[in-house]
């Protein structure tokens, strides 16, 4: 039983360095970007306010693990924007070798369960995989509108260079769907893309 608590708090300790992930999308106050933690957070959000909207069927609980879990890897991998492809080359075996340091790390229960969640948000292997990933891609679209398009200027990315990335992840529900294509068009609305 100590070891299985030093081994939790012990991966406590490491995974605080979630918090320092930064990714390409800038917070609202325009002065820094967003970390790994906080867009997980905010994706948490994401699912938690539209719980009501989505299929009763999923599991919820799953979900939230899912969402706080999903890029923990990126602690040794590193955040990889979606645009930028010679690190998308990369990208998969990066983030393998960085979930079995990461999670070899924990109990091997929890290790067991952290491969499989890992595993089924990557292969977006059930029903909660696929909301989760869609709200994942659709989280930073709301974050450049809080923050008027600045990272998706500082890239030149298009209204169509996002749509060609993301649509694909939304098709599989039309809730989903209405989302990201309403915060899509404020984006082209408001001339942010």
């Amino acid at each position: 039983m100590e070891d299985r608590i030093n081994k939790i708090l012990s991966f406590l300790q490491e995974i605080e360095k979630y918090k320092t992930v930064e990714r390409e999308m800038f917070s609202s106050n325009l002065t820094r970007t967003e970390s790994d933690a906080e867009h997980s957070w905010h994706l948490a959000m994401f699912l938690l306010l539209f719980e009501k909207e989505l299929p009763e069927n999923l599991d919820m609980k799953r979900m939230l693990k899912l969402a706080l879990m999903h890029d923990l890897v990126e602690i040794y991998a590193g955040d990889t924007f979606a645009f930028d492809k010679e690190n998308q080359a990369t990208k998969k075996e990066r983030e393998f070798q960085s979930a079995k340091k990461l999670f070899s790390q924990l109990p091997e229960d929890l290790h067991k369960e952290f491969d499989d969640l890992f595993s089924e948000y990557e292969e977006v292997k059930t029903s909660e995989a696929k909301i989760v990933k869609s709200f994942d891609k659709i989280q930073p679209i709301l974050q450049n509108l809080c923050s008027d398009g600045k990272s998706w200027k500082k890239h030149g990315i298009t209204f169509s260079d996002i749509d060609e990335y993301k649509r694909k992840h939304m098709e599989h529900n039309g809730f989903v769907l209405k989302i990201y294509e309403k915060l899509l068009n404020d984006a082209k609305k408001r001339g942010l893309i």
